[in-house]
């Protein structure tokens, strides 16, 4: 009888064990995607309001308003993350922990990189450089911190590489469109910038429930011990 107990008390804190780390990696995911709604609420707010004050004082054309106006995003950015780093739970993915602070030179090298070609090929496409470089800097992200998170099994999704993904392949149709028409253009970019943001966040919000629906492959969470008399 004694035996029996034991057993039971060993199951019972495989089973808790179990559905902590699952709970953790839960967690971690729809951070993420919190995080995909909070930015790309922040982004669309603010190239709106830059738009707005390009029609007033008609500098839509003028490469040098779109590069200020990306400068001036810098402290935006900076608030947002203090912000969200606020809200987001200590507890987390140890990869981004240890990596996470990457992201930010990620980030400052991939718009610097994508307005310094937009400025020698067609300085009016500065108004919709941001686009690409958001491209390119979530898949560095993906590929520097997010692969090796999800590998581990940190988190239950990947919504870096589904949004960098989703904008690299329709950057070509926004260089198009702003080529030629520079304010449909970047209307077209802000549009497919909070679509690719929203299915990132739904990928994570997915991945996140699989993970409890999961089981962490026990059914139900239960954790099976041997047969009886064994």
């Amino acid at each position: 009888m004694a035996g029996a107990e034991e057993w039971r008390g060993v199951l019972e804190a495989a089973r808790l064990s179990d559905l902590a780390a699952r709970l953790k990696k839960y967690f971690a995911t729809v951070v993420a995607a919190y995080s995909f709604f909070f930015y790309g609420t922040v982004v669309a707010s603010y190239w709106l309001a830059a738009a707005a004050i390009s029609f007033l004082i008609e500098a839509g054309e003028n490469p040098y308003y779109w590069i200020l106006a990306l400068l001036a995003m810098i402290p935006v950015l900076l608030l947002a993350g203090l912000l969200s780093g606020a809200a987001a739970p200590k507890a987390g993915s140890k990869t981004w922990r240890q990596r996470g602070r990457l992201a930010g030179p990620i980030f400052a090298l991939a718009f610097a990189l994508a307005y310094i070609i937009a400025g020698a090929l067609s300085p009016p496409l500065c108004s919709v450089a941001w686009y690409p470089a958001l491209a390119l800097a979530h898949l560095l992200v993906h590929l520097l911190i997010e692969r090796e998170a999800y590998r581990r099994g940190e988190v239950a999704a990947r919504p870096f590489l589904v949004s960098g993904v989703s904008a690299l392949v329709t950057t070509p149709l926004i260089v198009y469109v702003a080529m030629q028409h520079l304010q449909a253009g970047w209307m077209l970019a802000l549009s497919l910038v909070l679509a690719s943001y929203s299915a990132a966040a739904f990928a994570a919000l997915r991945g996140a429930a699989h993970t409890l629906e999961a089981g962490g492959g026990r059914e139900d969470g239960e954790v099976r011990g041997p047969p009886e008399g064994g």
